[in-house]
């Protein structure tokens, strides 16, 4: 194991390829004698720092089926031990903070290490391979980070993850700041794109890089986020291989305006398509019949025997059903004409971000919902429905959180109809810790709005549906409703800002309840 010796000399690396200040830009000045952090806030002013850090990390833990989270540098561990006793704790500090933490807290385990040493801390692999490792504002402390940097290494040999953060100084400080810190217990800070630098150059696999929120008084987006991968992983630069087969089985109703577009946005993800037309009665499933052989793999209107008065919600998704287990296909995707999805990293297609998740052993996928709405009523038929709608929020309904609609097709009977295709459900499903974005444009303009909810949804209900309490999501929708909203009252979205600044929320649905996007 290489220790921190082998890299500094004096606090500096003995290289000069940028890591002789760890990444920072030239001419910034660092603090050479911090002061001991003692960990005070939360006691005494009721602050919480970073208050997403700690349930992505639980998040992850019990999504990797992990029975433990390691905080390294846990200072009062008021945020580790609210885990407890969903998860066993270990805290690793030293001096007053570990004291402290022993004197408090009975259970867990806690150990003293000064992260500024060599050598790495001793835990028993078993149990590091059942944790999330946790590093929350700890980097900027260390006049030498590589000693924290090694023990991340030798961490994440077994554990799955680790989320890592600290101050992205730019957005604290500004552009302008040349250092030292503010803060006398911080040494140096790192904008974003320094930290990444520096997490590569030290060996480490960076899955995902973002903000998160600073604190919950202020609520500002200022703090950077990685979250790092086991070091053995073998998925990252992954790209599905020719064979494996991605199907979409879509249901319609009335999507002439937009199935063109929502057809070729899948196909140039490397997704089939197979399509169920609930009998629409405007050129939805014309339109869709000239893709047949062009990544339409199929199409068929259902009922088979004719339209039926009712829109029967059950028995299309018990025809999803059948059809997942008739199509050949490696993995399926429940699919509405109205939604657009995307894997959770940037530039990765939506087939070979499924492949990656097979490769780490996970069998279905959930989705983290954005909800884009019409700001006015310059929508076009047939046009990029996508680069129209530029203004969103995240899903507030409880359905939004449960959107386990991908899976693996492993020769198993899968159930979608008793959750009402939002929960798709088999024997030895395991999801990915990670969501998939799901962008959803269910209402297009005032007209288009007036028509779907009043002509094609309300008087349509299944009435059996309607008393299990499914199709409630129109329920307080009444003639004269304004379906155009203030552009203020929504987010705008911008493709690179929205994958960094809503890490969290696109990764794991935590905080989007809270945040007007």
């Amino acid at each position: 194991m290489t220790t921190a010796k082998d890299h500094i000399t004096n606090g500096r690396a003995s290289t000069n390829d940028g890591r002789a200040e760890f990444f920072i830009k030239p001419g910034y000045t660092t603090r050479a004698a911090p002061e001991y952090f003692h960990d005070t806030l939360a006691d005494t002013r009721g602050i919480t720092h970073q208050p997403d850090a700690y349930p992505l990390a639980a998040h992850l833990a019990a999504y990797y089926g992990c029975r433990h989270v390691i905080d390294i540098g846990c200072g009062l561990a008021h945020k580790l031990v609210e885990l407890h006793p969903r998860f066993e704790v270990i805290g690793v500090d030293f001096g007053d903070n570990l004291h402290r933490c022993r004197e408090r807290y009975p259970f867990g385990q806690w150990i003293e290490w000064d992260l500024e040493r060599d050598g790495v801390i001793e835990l028993d692999p078993a149990i590091v391979a059942s944790s999330v490792v946790v590093c929350s504002d700890v980097i900027e402390h260390l006049v030498d980070p590589t000693g924290l940097l090694a023990n991340l290494r030798a961490l994440l040999e077994h554990a799955p993850a680790a989320v890592l953060t600290t101050p992205e100084r730019d957005l604290v400080r500004g552009s302008s700041h040349f250092g030292p810190p503010q803060n006398p217990s911080h040494v140096r800070e790192w904008n974003l794109a320094e930290l990444e630098m520096l997490l590569r150059a030290e060996r480490l696999r960076i899955n995902f890089t973002g903000l998160t929120m600073d604190n919950d008084h202020e609520w500002q987006k200022r703090t950077s986020l990685a979250v790092l991968e086991r070091n053995d992983a073998a998925t990252r630069d992954l790209r599905a291989p020719a064979g494996f087969r991605v199907v979409a089985l879509m249901t319609a109703y009335n999507e002439a305006d937009i199935i063109a577009a929502s057809l070729r946005h899948l196909f140039a993800q490397g997704v089939e398509v197979y399509l169920l037309d609930n009998w629409s009665s405007d050129r939805t499933f014309e339109i869709a019949g000239e893709f047949l052989g062009h990544g339409l793999a199929g199409l068929e209107r259902f009922p088979a025997g004719g339209a039926s008065h009712s829109y029967d919600w059950r028995e299309l998704l018990r025809r999803v059903e059948e059809l997942s287990q008739t199509i050949e296909a490696d993995w399926f995707i429940h699919h509405d004409a109205d939604e657009l999805r995307e894997s959770p990293w940037p530039g990765v297609s939506l087939r070979d971000g499924l492949y990656r998740v097979e490769r780490s052993g996970f069998n279905s996928v959930d989705h983290t919902v954005v909800n884009f709405r019409p700001v006015d009523n310059s929508f076009a038929a047939n046009s990029d429905f996508e680069s129209h709608f530029k203004f969103f929020e995240f899903g507030r309904t409880q359905p939004d959180y449960v959107q386990v609609k991908a899976w693996q097709n492993l020769g198993r009977k899968i159930s979608l109809a008793d959750s009402g295709g939002h929960d798709v459900q088999f024997d030895g499903r395991r999801v990915y810790p990670y969501k998939f974005l799901l962008k959803h444009y269910s209402i297009r303009s005032q007209r288009h709005g007036e028509r779907k909810v009043f002509g094609e949804r309300q008087p349509r209900w299944n009435a059996g549906e309607k008393s299990m309490g499914w199709h409630t999501h129109y329920d307080v929708v009444r003639p004269g409703h304004n379906f155009l909203r203030r552009p203020e009252s929504l987010t705008h979205f911008d493709r690179e800002s929205f994958y960094r600044a809503y890490l969290v929320e696109r990764l794991s649905g935590i905080g989007c309840m809270r945040s007007k996007g």
